[in-house]
């Protein structure tokens, strides 16, 4: 009995990685775009790479190495703003990433706006931290692991005829269908912040932050390029933010850009 269930997990487990399909394989066009890209970097022709690596995105191909790429093309050729967006897009897709997370840091130390962050309480930094160690993509694929071990472990409970066994069935079928719900619940929250982004990056070298939607609104402070805020809405061209410290208002929805694709 206990081999066919310890096949059955092993059955289970194998077939998770055929329900995601490979990735299609870059086509011609856009491999020679890259490596045209690549060259003009290489060359320090920054702002041509930057070119090209948009050509790239232009055509809808989403990767992290590419926003990577361009987030070091913009920071070369000396425009700030793109670059941190840049470079936040590729945390995203990698968020594990080592160079990407250093040269975030890099960039955001040439950031002009140094705002301190409202305390957040450690549970919630603790579990955010957790979610975002990996992509929706990942969470996913172990919530579908986490699944075919809780099934076993339910199969072991209602099969097995030695209540230690039975035990051992039932715990596991608790422990793994927990796990399994905050594996969805962080696929879930990372695909909704990967493709419903609520934070912008400002692209302006100075963006006066009005008290309301309207020029005639008073200055209330200025943030610089390559400043992250959080959109809170938007209005008749104008858009509400909030910076880490909890202050809001209006600034021109054209000086802000999503950390979207």
């Amino acid at each position: 009995m206990m081999k066919r269930i310890i096949l059955l997990i092993g059955f289970l487990v194998c077939a998770v990685p055929a329900l995601y399909p490979r990735e299609a394989e870059a086509k011609t066009e856009a491999e020679k775009v890259w490596e045209r890209a690549n060259t003009l970097y290489i060359n320090g022709d920054y702002v041509g790479a930057a070119a090209f690596y948009e050509a790239i995105v232009d055509k809808g191909y989403i990767s992290g190495r590419l926003f990577y790429n361009l987030g070091n093309a913009y920071f070369k050729a000396g425009e700030l703003g793109r670059a941190v967006l840049n470079y936040n897009r590729a945390q995203k897709l990698m968020p594990y990433d080592k160079d990407v997370t250093y040269n975030l840091a890099v960039a955001n130390g040439y950031v002009k706006d140094k705002i301190d962050t409202v305390p957040e309480f450690f549970l919630s930094r603790w579990i955010k931290a957790w979610r975002s160690s990996l992509d929706s993509n990942t969470w996913a694929a172990r919530s579908l692991v986490l699944l075919a071990v809780a099934l076993a472990g339910v199969l072991v409970f209602l099969l097995e005829e030695r209540s230690g066994w039975r035990k051992v069935g039932f715990v596991a079928a608790v422990v793994f269908t927990v796990l399994f719900v905050f594996a969805v619940v962080f696929a879930a929250v990372e695909k909704r912040e990967l493709t419903q982004a609520s934070e912008a990056i400002v692209m302006v070298q100075a963006a006066s932050v009005k008290s309301a939607p309207e020029k005639e609104g008073s200055d209330i402070f200025i943030l610089h390029e390559g400043t992250k805020v959080e959109v809170l809405s938007s209005y008749d061209g104008w858009t509400e933010i909030m910076i880490a410290d909890g202050n809001k208002g209006w600034v021109p929805a054209n000086s802000v850009e999503l950390i979207t694709y």
